[in-house]
């Protein structure tokens, strides 16, 4: 039987700060509780990195959906890995549509990544709107038309930044009737 709790795992050293922001976030948009679990360290079991250091988005999620058994509705991993998939050269997260799990790297949502000062503010803002958006995924929801839409896809920090923290009227209640 399967909890009705998304479980966060954090893949490498994340802070828990961080954790602690992103549980909240998830338990305050999903109404579902969150558990953590500990740090894990796959770099003995995942691909090596390939294009200037980057990880195979695609490999990390088969491999978290195989191999970490959780009792859990949802499980998303964070990591501060850059990551790559099959179709992108690089991205913020993927989730498994319809699926288990979602992954989430922090490592292209900071400001000083673009050489700018620390914003802390503006990093959070990108890391939930990240992660609410590939947990809906999981949800079954596709991407929106709609540009304020926190569905709507992101190719650069910009499109994260300019959409909304929250779902479209189109989006909102097809998330409700799949939870």
């Amino acid at each position: 039987m399967t909890d009705r709790i998304i479980t966060i795992i954090p893949i490498g050293e994340i802070d828990s700060s961080i954790l602690d922001f992103i549980s909240w976030s998830i338990e305050e948009t999903f109404r579902i509780t969150t558990a953590r679990l500990p740090n894990h360290n796959l770099s003995s079991e995942i691909p090596p990195p390939l294009y200037g250091n980057r990880y195979n988005s695609t490999s990390i999620l088969q491999h978290l959906s195989e191999k970490i058994s959780v009792n859990a509705l949802r499980l998303l991993a964070i990591t501060e890995l850059d990551l790559y998939s099959p179709i992108f050269s690089t991205l913020y997260g993927e989730a498994q549509l319809n699926g288990k799990c979602a992954l989430v790297s922090l490592h292209r949502l900071r400001q000083e990544y673009y050489n700018l000062p620390p914003d802390q503010t503006i990093f959070l803002s990108r890391f939930h709107k990240v992660v609410i958006h590939e947990i809906a995924h999981t949800f079954g929801l596709i991407h929106c038309i709609d540009k304020n839409c926190i569905m709507y896809p992101s190719s650069n920090v910009i499109d994260i930044d300019e959409k909304s923290p929250l779902f479209c009227p189109s989006c909102n209640p097809k998330l409700l009737s799949n939870i």
